[in-house]
């Protein structure tokens, strides 16, 4: 039994080291600064530190096992102690084998974005998962720059002036018009990238940014679902794919087509109701809006909501806002000072609360259009992209 049991202890040991790849990263840091500063390389959502070293004489490396490629963050900070306005942070792909890295201390991207200091990224040889991601990024260079540009005209011509009260809603709807054809291009290479490198970690990274809306657009449950084919021969059993699949299941609940789910909320009187029972039956399509007071974007958005609601409220739109704010003293201030004179109601454990959970809200505003029949019909739905779909919609 002893010797049954050392054998099996063997093979494991023996599985976890074929598992485990070796890399061995050297970074060479110009500038005067650089020296005595301690580097880190942290992974994985709960930021675990794959490896630390010192950087003398503008040069450091550090050694150490991952299980196969990942995405993680370098931190340079003057101490071990140090503010984190004081760090420097970039984002790559480590990768097995021996990896290069040079930057400079003035000038690499700190940890918090600063707009007025300079940005630049290390450059990273030697990873095979980098150059793939370079790559990928390298294919929509030409459609972001576009995009970024008609960004700034969107801001400067529809958000700022709606703060004012002076709504640009049709040079809105006509910047969104010219987005879109440049976020279909990219979204139809992301994917088509996934189908040709399904064993990729950069694969399967987009994927997940897709998923949780980060992307050109929203996935339907056909999508999903074929990314879960895609990624099977190549991930099945490791814990990335375990992730997308959870990302997966949680995403289909709020899917375009999927019915609104319910849940319990406070109404201002203090009483329990249910999403359901207080949900408009007699609208074409009802805006399902989560905010709270604190939520600086969320209040930017509600004088466009006032305009919007009193557009399309005699022509079938209706909005029902749903509060995070787990004081009530704190919603009831703000409904009043924004004057939102439609259905109102509050969850107040915010987003521990059930209702958040369902809908797996991870930041607001969070809004999505809904159909009479309770069906999500559009996700996002903000500014001029609001306006968009109920002139599309409702005739």
């Amino acid at each position: 039994m002893k010797k049954t049991l050392l054998t099996l202890a063997l093979s494991s040991m023996t599985l976890l080291s074929i598992a485990q790849k070796q890399f061995t990263l050297t970074g060479k840091i110009k500038g005067q600064k650089a020296n005595g500063q301690l580097v880190k390389l942290l992974g994985g959502s709960d930021q675990r530190i794959i490896g630390s070293a010192v950087i003398k004489n503008n040069t450091f490396q550090i050694k150490g096992e991952i299980p196969e490629a990942e995405l993680i963050r370098m931190t340079i900070a003057p101490t071990a102690k140090a503010e984190e306005s004081t760090w420097k942070a970039s984002m790559f792909y480590l990768d097995q084998g021996r990896i290069n890295l040079t930057g400079n201390i003035d000038s690499l991207p700190s940890f918090y974005y600063r707009p007025n200091l300079p940005q630049v990224k290390p450059v990273i040889e030697g990873s095979q998962a980098q150059s793939l991601a370079d790559q990928l990024s390298n294919l929509n260079q030409n459609e972001r720059k576009e995009i970024s540009r008609l960004d700034q005209a969107y801001m400067s011509e529809y958000y700022t002036p709606s703060l004012e009260e002076k709504f640009n809603t049709q040079r809105g709807i006509a910047i969104l018009k010219e987005i879109a054809p440049l976020k279909k291009n990219i979204f139809e290479r992301k994917w088509n990238f996934i189908k040709n490198n399904p064993e990729a970690r950069v694969s399967l990274d987009e994927a997940s940014y897709m998923i949780m809306g980060y992307g050109e657009d929203n996935l339907s449950r056909n999508q999903m679902d074929e990314l879960i084919t895609i990624f099977a021969p190549y991930w099945n059993g490791k814990r990335a794919y375990t992730d997308l699949k959870e990302m997966i299941s949680k995403a289909r609940a709020t899917a375009i087509g999927s019915k609104i789910i319910d849940g319990p909320l406070m109404d201002q009187e203090g009483k329990q109701v249910q999403l359901l029972s207080i949900f408009p039956k007699d609208k074409k399509y009802i805006l399902l809006e989560f905010w709270a007071s604190w939520c600086g974007p969320c209040r930017g958005e509600i004088p466009h909501l006032r305009h919007t609601y009193s557009e399309w409220k005699d022509k079938g739109f209706d909005i029902v806002s749903i509060s995070l704010d787990e004081k009530d003293k704190d919603w009831k201030k703000a409904m009043s000072e924004e004057n939102m004179n439609w259905n109102q109601y509050n969850a107040p454990a915010g987003f521990d609360s059930k209702i958040a959970r369902s809908y797996d809200i991870q930041g607001i505003p969070y809004a999505l259009l809904i159909d009479n029949e309770g069906r999500i019909v559009k996700h996002a739905m903000r500014g001029a992209s609001l306006d968009q779909a109920l002139a599309e919609l409702i005739q």
